[in-house]
């Protein structure tokens, strides 16, 4: 196919149902992961994930309205025209950020199987061949109870995961997200149980990250980080809504373990200001949300002038995954790669088997595009609708 001239024919979505094995996180009830195919007339498809779970439906509304200004079109090189064209707009929703990211992701895996190369190749080339991942714990216990966790990530740490995370206070359905609510006792003495079983687990040379998800007010996230130094947290993760610059410029140089946010942002500028008040130590992009690819390398460069390491937020399903290695292949200031630990069982199927998990690590593929085998198949059989 190298060479060969390559018209876009078709693009379809597809939704499949992520939540029925997420055990530990209630507010994956409504999760769901969600794709963008873009078929050719020479028979290669590209693949993309755009997943907003309660917004899907909207998501695919503008897929299917910017539908006719890609058919007809050589996808190869199209992904920063198409960037250009659909997210010019500063009020542009982030709907319309979703939608863009999944075609753009698609059309670099085209682009990557027209040229007959990897994306990481197109982006610049690999760094390193094994992208070390850390096991976000949320799908893999049936409770939150610190026995639970502590089980949880000790099978992590038994697969060859050098880093885990989890979430020690009330999470977005059991309480109201960014409440600005003073914790109970009960939910700081819990937080701190959760924390230390985990840690007594795993052992002292393991990385703990923990994610506050919005869940307490600036007071509260001193408080607790002080209470929490015996622990030797690697990272606090949004402890409060992102856009309170100045608080979280506050704690950061308060608090001992990094700072890390930015998952929920999709637009550049937000970055840059987040960037500029100083209000993090790691940004964590997610290439679903902010326009795919390019834009992702666009945050990263931005970073890179800040000091700020990247750790690619991915509760994603292989798609996105797969994405973030190729993005996290080429990065220089990147720190590690999310991974849903333990999740649906079905997740290989999306993809024949080619995203390969080893010891912790997903090993750089070989294979042109973003180097997985999409099943669009076993994707529809698992549909939502």
């Amino acid at each position: 196919m190298l060479g060969a001239i390559v018209q876009i024919t078709d693009l379809q979505t597809v939704v499949v149902d992520a939540a029925s094995e997420f055990l530990a996180n209630p507010s994956a009830s409504k999760r769901t992961w969600m794709f963008v195919e873009i078929h050719t007339d020479e028979g290669l498809i590209g693949i993309g994930e755009c997943s907003q779970s309660r917004l899907d439906a909207g998501v695919a509304v503008a897929i299917d309205e910017m539908k006719s200004y890609f058919i007809g079109k050589n996808p190869v090189g199209l992904m920063h025209g198409a960037r250009q064209h659909w997210l010019n707009n500063p009020f542009a929703s982030r709907i319309r950020y979703a939608a863009v990211s999944g075609i753009e992701q698609a059309l670099w895996d085209l682009t990557g199987k027209a040229l007959d190369q990897p994306v990481y190749v197109l982006l610049g080339g690999a760094v390193r061949e094994d992208i070390p991942l850390y096991a976000n714990l949320s799908q893999a216990t049936q409770s939150r109870s610190p026995s639970d966790l502590a089980e949880a990530a000790s099978r992590a740490v038994a697969d060859g995961f050098q880093a885990v995370k989890i979430y020690p206070f009330p999470q977005p359905a059991e309480v109201t997200f960014g409440r600005g609510v003073a914790l109970t006792n009960q939910e700081r003495d819990l937080a701190e149980s959760r924390i230390q079983s985990v840690r007594e687990a795993i052992g002292p040379d393991i990385k703990l990250h923990t994610d506050w998800a919005w869940a307490v007010t600036p007071a509260d996230a001193k408080e607790m980080a002080h209470r929490l130094l015996p622990y030797d947290l690697f990272w606090i993760e949004e402890p409060f809504r992102e856009d309170d610059h100045a608080e979280l410029n506050a704690l950061r140089r308060f608090i001992q373990p990094r700072l890390a946010g930015g998952e929920q942002l999709s637009k550049l500028i937000s970055f840059r200001e987040l960037f500029e008040n100083r209000a993090l130590d790691v940004v964590m992009p997610d290439v679903k949300w902010i326009g795919g690819i390019s834009a992702f390398r666009e945050v990263e460069a931005i970073a890179s002038v800040y000091d700020v390491e990247v750790a690619p937020h991915n509760m994603s399903g292989p798609v996105a995954t797969a994405s973030s290695v190729h993005l996290s292949a080429v990065s220089n200031n990147f720190l590690s790669l999310e991974y849903g630990y333990a999740g649906v069982p079905w997740r290989d199927e999306l993809v024949n088997g080619t995203e390969i998990v080893e010891n912790g690590t997903i090993p750089l593929p070989t294979a042109p595009g973003l180097g997985i085998e999409w099943n669009g198949d076993a994707a529809r059989r698992l549909s939502v609708g």
